[in-house]
């Protein structure tokens, strides 16, 4: 197994001989770290290319932009319209293939007016054989992974970027703000809006790191780590304030997912699952499932493989201890729940 430096100097070896570079740069640590990497090769050849699109974050453009300046790499800024583009937009589970398609054509467009003959992107070498559509058009318009190419994990990434200083080296992965939308349900400006403001508001006022909040139409579902669930669940005054917030954005539902946060989970649905005891109606399969977690009353209901759930104020409370939740998420799983949707607004309100 190559050590790190081995991996970096392979990685070196493969700019070397490209001499001027356009590197696809979001500002996260994967592209920050090739975007360095490519300009202490080739210095002023490298130059770092990001999209301004709506499907990303308010101030991730900014953020973006403050590692180019430390590091002095040079930083175009193209505009790219993904919402155009109605293969995109209807957000088929191929959709990334449509987003980087329109960045990799804007980026072609530059390196012709620049003469620049290599287009990269920061793909590492995890993510070869993932579900990751945007390589394919990578594949087909010839941009180069060096990162992957010279076997450089995710983990090895994230030591060369501390080991340079860039301070997004342990930032969280943040993927766009369209991967909040279920398959199927159409992307639409209105709705990333929502779905930033939503998240904006959790970071800012809520104080959470990591966060997810998947929009389905009228419902929000976020997703925290367990550390924040169990923080979240046991405040009722900030979960009524979130809910309150979230509701004068549009949105007339708020939950929490009790599963917690993890990357990429509007995938979970594209797999198949055992939906165990279908046949037999809701009430019957999940009544004793909360009976034996001493949750009862409660309302709930099923919109493919999510568990809307209603409960008492101090129901909700109990479900702030970390085994409870994992527990139940278990049962439900076993009923072919992957969504576990808790509703802030109690049941006795």
């Amino acid at each position: 197994m190559l050590s790190l430096d081995e991996k970096l100097t392979h990685l070196e070896e493969i700019l070397r001989p490209m001499g001027q570079v356009l590197v696809g740069y979001s500002g996260g640590v994967d592209s920050a770290t090739l975007a360095v990497a490519a300009q202490r090769v080739l210095g002023e050849g490298a130059i770092c290319v990001t999209a301004d699109s709506e499907s990303y974050a308010t101030g991730e453009l900014e953020k973006a932009a403050e590692i180019t300046r430390e590091f002095g790499i040079r930083h175009e800024v193209v505009k790219t319209r993904e919402l155009d583009n109605p293969d995109y937009a209807k957000n088929a589970p191929n959709r990334c293939y449509y987003c980087k398609q329109e960045l990799f054509t804007h980026m072609e467009q530059l390196a012709r007016t620049l003469n620049v003959n290599y287009i990269l992107y920061g793909q590492n070498a995890d993510d070869i054989g993932d579900f990751r559509p945007g390589a394919a058009a990578a594949r087909e318009r010839g941009v180069h992974a060096p990162l992957a190419e010279a076997g450089l994990t995710k983990d090895d990434v994230r030591a060369l970027a501390k080991r340079w200083g860039l301070t997004v080296w342990d930032r969280p992965a943040m993927a766009c703000l369209s991967s909040r939308f279920p398959y199927g349900t159409p992307v639409t400006a209105e709705g990333l809006r929502q779905i930033d403001r939503a998240e904006r508001y959790l970071r800012e006022v809520g104080g959470f790191d990591q966060v997810r909040a998947r929009h389905h139409e009228t419902l929000s579902r976020i997703e925290l780590p367990a550390e924040g669930l169990t923080r979240l669940l046991g405040d009722s005054d900030a979960r009524r304030s979130l809910m309150e917030y979230l509701r004068e954005i549009g949105y007339l539902q708020t939950t929490v997912d009790l599963c917690g946060f993890r990357s990429g989970s509007m995938n979970e649905a594209l797999l198949s699952i055992a939906d165990s005891g279908a046949d037999e109606p809701l009430f019957a399969r999940v009544n004793p499932l909360l009976a034996a977690h001493s949750l009862l009353p409660a309302a709930y209901e099923q919109r493919d493989q999510m568990l809307i759930l209603r409960l008492p104020t101090a129901a909700i409370a109990r479900l702030a201890e970390s085994p409870l939740r994992s527990a139940l998420v278990a049962a439900f799983a076993d009923l072919g729940l992957r969504y576990i949707a808790l509703e802030l607004d109690p049941l006795d309100t």
